[in-house]
């Protein structure tokens, strides 16, 4: 223990030197003491001298400094390999019960001599020894990384892993063991490296979506070992009935197989197809047998018009780029022949229309009271005067002939985006036929996609473009002859997927429709049977600005039509958010609502929850990857029967041993209480003999 001062120490001799002034010029002719025995007054006069020298003292802040020294043990980390690929083999008994002992000794001796930590992991980690082998992924990265952030600073040792080295979730542990440069890792070899005979759906490939009526396919890549010469038989069933069959030949004993099925969707809303591979062959497991497929079946496709005033080149040109997107039905129609019914389309296509030959007013107050979004394609037989009144965010202004004009993309526009293959189309397209006038007027919230480039001239003028009126999307193309951009797009490309894109991205963003619902609910479609179920919800007001003062509630059901306990939503921010928690695989409707003002909101959803069977697809252990992970980090690897030997390995690792650390405390004297107890004895004994010796 040292004293340190926060001032100069020679300021420790003026601190006696006025206690000594003091004591003595305080009692050195005190008149009232003369016939005091002279050894009380040098009593009292130490007692004055000791309490004004340490007062004095306090003022140069003086400083205890402690020093302690601590032991820290080494750490060792036992991480217990808990899913379910260690059981699949034939010692599964042996780690449901002989393992846990022996790896509970393990950690029993080394606690003598090491502070020890022991986890399970999988797809998640947990405190302690689990011995359950339920996890349904494995991910040797969490592991790691929790490693290297929870004992980053610390004394870790080692690290032991009791693992299969099969993973199917994050990343490469040998890359993430970088991170734990200073522990050694030790592995126990678990499960087996031995092939089995077994058949195995290794991945389903399929739409997410299919339209009714229509056929949709799925894809089975079915993978078996062992079963050279065999047959098997793979199945896709539908309310346990089956209604697509293909033969299957293995040719090799690790050989992989692709199944092709058509099958038609013949309900709406989400389905379930079950997908199975038997075959008569004794096999290792029938778990990877067997998967599940959830596709939702729209019952309708979004339906396009196209209303034309003659024949033209253009047309067969928009169908086809239009319908390469299968949900997209296209109807064309002459304008003569046009009967009503607007109100089952998404969109109208407007060729030549107002058309110098008229027939259009029914069509336009169709299209004005619907408010169906329209794309204008202004042409040699398009009606000008009649255009312009339909203000639609385009006026042309004194039209006398007609030009050509190429396209100028507008690097400002950003209703959706260009593709690099479009920018570098753009300048080689043929240009179209445009009205040639005195000047374009555009409205000033038209967002123009491509400007007129006429001869070498760069202009500003309109040429493809979009607007919004009165809640309905509004788009043009001024000019014909669009068909020759398809072919210029094959002819540089050998194929036309550019100019399809630009027809369907101008399609697509005119034809969705904005969700104007005041009460909202969004959620993923599909969930893992081991993710939770989040969902989202928005409440919006009459000027539709978020709120969440009301209570938003949520009941789900699932396919056997049984209710859950129902749920409320929580508020986050000025938005809604509910964790439902983890289901069962399955298929399952919710209904969400609330009540707000005194109207009630309702939302129905649906969503399906996916059996995860990735752990059975590869019940081969890799221990190679084991041995890798140990050579790595100067440790070893052991066989799961025989790991006795880590204990004795470990202690003699030179690089794992105990840490003395020592520490340096500096203490403030002031905040010492007895300190104060001292001077205020001191004072009251000398104030004592003073007042008894009538010296008050």
């Amino acid at each position: 223990m040292n004293i340190e001062f926060s001032y100069p120490i020679w300021l420790v001799f003026v601190c006696v030197l006025l206690g000594v002034l003091y004591g003595v010029l305080f009692y050195r002719k005190e008149k009232l003491l003369a016939e005091v025995p002279a050894w009380v007054t040098y009593f009292m006069a130490i007692l004055r001298f000791s309490v004004v020298t340490f007062l004095a003292l306090l003022l140069l802040e003086p400083l205890i400094q402690n020093e302690t020294q601590k032991i820290e043990k080494p750490i060792v980390v036992i991480a217990q390999d808990n899913s379910q690929s260690v059981i699949l083999n034939k010692d599964s008994l042996f780690y449901q019960n002989d393992f846990k002992v022996k790896l509970n000794a393990l950690k029993d001796k080394l606690s003598e001599k090491y502070e020890v930590k022991t986890v399970s992991f999988g797809e998640k980690l947990s405190e302690g020894f689990q011995f359950t082998f339920d996890e349904k992924q494995t991910d040797f990265g969490l592991l790691l990384d929790d490693m290297y952030a929870k004992y980053y600073g610390r004394n870790l040792g080692a690290v032991i892993i009791a693992a299969d080295g099969v993973y199917n979730k994050g990343q490469n542990p040998i890359y993430t063991s970088a991170n734990l440069k200073n522990a050694s890792i030790y592995t126990i070899a678990l499960g087996d490296t031995a092939k089995k005979k077994d058949i195995a759906i290794a991945n389903v490939v399929h739409n997410k979506l299919a339209y009714l009526g229509n056929d949709f396919p799925i894809e089975l890549l079915v993978s078996a070992d062992y079963f050279k010469g065999k047959k098997a038989v793979a199945k896709i069933l539908k309310n346990d009935k089956v209604i697509a069959t293909s033969e299957l030949q293995f040719s090799s004993d690790n050989d992989l197989i692709t199944i092709p099925f058509k099958v038609e969707a013949k309900n709406a809303g989400k389905q379930k197809y079950v997908v199975v591979v038997e075959s008569s062959e004794v096999e290792f497991t029938l778990v990877n047998n067997r998967a599940e497929v959830f596709i939702e079946v729209l019952d309708n496709k979004q339906k396009i018009l196209i209303v034309a005033a003659a024949p033209h080149p253009d047309l067969a040109a928009l169908r086809n780029a239009i319908e390469k997107n299968i949900n997209y039905q296209v109807e064309i129609v002459d304008i003569m022949d046009y009967g009503g019914k607007i109100n089952d389309y998404n969109l109208v296509i407007l060729h030549n229309v107002p058309s110098t030959k008229g027939g259009e007013m029914k069509l336009m107050a169709d299209i004005d009271k619907t408010k169906v979004p329209v794309l204008f394609f202004i042409g040699s037989q398009t009606q000008f005067s009649a255009f312009n009144k339909l203000k639609v965010g385009l006026s042309i202004v004194a039209p006398n002939g007609f030009t050509d004009a190429k396209p100028l993309l507008n690097p400002g526009f950003n209703s959706f985006t260009i593709d690099e293959e479009l920018k570098n189309l753009l300048p080689l397209l043929p240009p179209l036929q445009i009205p040639f006038a005195g000047d374009y007027k555009v409205a000033n919230g038209a967002n123009i996609l491509l400007y007129q480039k006429i001869g070498s001239t760069n202009t500003t003028y309109p040429l493809v473009g979009i607007n919004e009126k009165d809640n309905q999307k509004i788009g043009f193309v001024l000019g014909e002859g669009i068909w020759r951009w398809k072919f210029q797009d094959y002819i540089k490309n050998n194929k036309t997927i550019t100019f399809e894109s630009l027809i369907s991205k101008m399609i697509q963003f005119l034809a969705v429709k904005e969700d104007k619902s005041k009460f909202r609910v969004s959620a993923n479609g599909e969930f893992l049977e081991n993710e939770k179920i989040i969902l989202q919800a928005e409440l919006y007001n009459d000027i539709y600005e978020l709120v969440n003062d009301a209570d938003v509630l949520l009941d789900i059901v699932n396919e056997a039509e049984e209710q859950y306990a129902q749920q409320a939503f929580y508020n986050i921010g000025q938005s809604y958010r509910l964790d439902a928690g983890i289901f069962s695989p399955g298929s399952y409707t919710y209904t969400a609502s609330t009540t707000s003002n005194g109207v009630k909101y309702e939302v129905k959803g649906e969503f399906i929850v996916k059996e995860l069977k990735i752990e059975f697809l590869d019940a081969v252990s890799d221990h190679a990857l084991l041995y890798a992970l140990a050579d790595k980090s100067g440790g070893k690897m052991y066989p799961k029967d025989n790991f006795d030997e880590i204990v004795n390995d470990i202690e003699k690792n030179n690089n794992i041993a105990s840490l003395s650390y020592v520490n340096k405390e500096l203490t403030d004297i002031i905040k010492w209480k007895w300190i104060l107890f001292l001077l205020l004895a001191l004072l009251s004994i000398e104030w004592f003999l003073r007042k008894r010796n009538g010296a008050y």
